[in-house]
């Protein structure tokens, strides 16, 4: 079946247009909020040294341990609201009942460990093949209708939902690469400009919390918009290929 990829982001488009204030509302909560909490109160990971060698790889691991005891349990817990706000969205426009915004909240706390997993199943393999670009991305076009399988196709397990989006995605790994690509850059673009001029003011942003808030909120906007564009787009091109249009 040949891929009307201009009819998926016009029905994306359609989505966010209709539901703007609903998905300003789970999205801002479960999205934008923790990854904007993240940019203030997460400090970046120490970076892997330049030139390895056995005393710049210890202190390396020794600083990554460091930080982990002082962000871990913060960045598991936002990792967590994020992705259960994704999964929320999945609910309210998955879901056959088309429940309330409070019902698909419930619903989705529910699926949450099974989906978690799901999230780690797709995650790993996806970045594990994005190491060399081309298997990564392919991997991620072929993977686009997991999550509405999960929700919509439920009960089925972690890797029945990896077999059935391989099964409805057939034939079309190069067009899913691209369009996998889409909320990628759009959400990148919006948040490069922010992040652009806080490397241009060198640190200065640290010094006036206001400007620091204002280019953090902008990133954390940039990865929101890039977020909820990339789960309507799996949306409407799962309704798509499971009704065969």
């Amino acid at each position: 079946m040949k891929l009307n990829v201009v009819g998926i982001l016009r029905d994306a488009w359609a989505m966010a247009k209709r539901d703007s204030e609903l998905l300003l509302g789970i999205a801002g909560v479960f999205l934008f909020i923790p990854d904007l909490a993240g940019a203030i109160y997460v400090a970046p990971a120490p970076a892997p040294p330049a030139v390895v060698d056995q005393t710049s790889a210890d202190l390396w691991l020794k600083q990554l341990g460091v930080w982990g005891q002082q962000y871990e349990l913060l960045v598991i817990v936002l990792s967590l609201l994020s992705l259960f706000g994704v999964l929320a969205l999945f609910v309210v426009y998955i879901d056959r009942a088309r429940p309330t915004v409070s019902g698909a909240l419930g619903q989705a706390g529910a699926l949450l460990p099974h989906y978690l997993l799901l999230a780690l199943a797709v995650s790993v393999p996806v970045s594990i093949g994005s190491i060399l670009v081309f298997p990564g991305l392919y991997l991620k076009g072929r993977l686009l209708p997991v999550s509405p399988v999960f929700v919509g196709e439920r009960p089925i397990g972690v890797f029945a939902a990896w077999r059935r989006s391989f099964a409805l995605t057939r034939g079309n790994g190069l067009v899913l690469m691209g369009l996998a690509f889409v909320p990628l850059l759009g959400g990148r673009l919006i948040a490069l400009p922010f992040e652009l001029l806080g490397t241009a003011l060198d640190g200065a942003p640290m010094a006036n919390p206001v400007v620091a808030a204002v280019l953090d909120a902008g990133i954390a906007g940039g990865h929101t918009l890039g977020t909820v564009a990339a789960v309507l787009i799996e949306i409407a091109l799962y309704r798509r290929l499971s009704s065969g249009i």
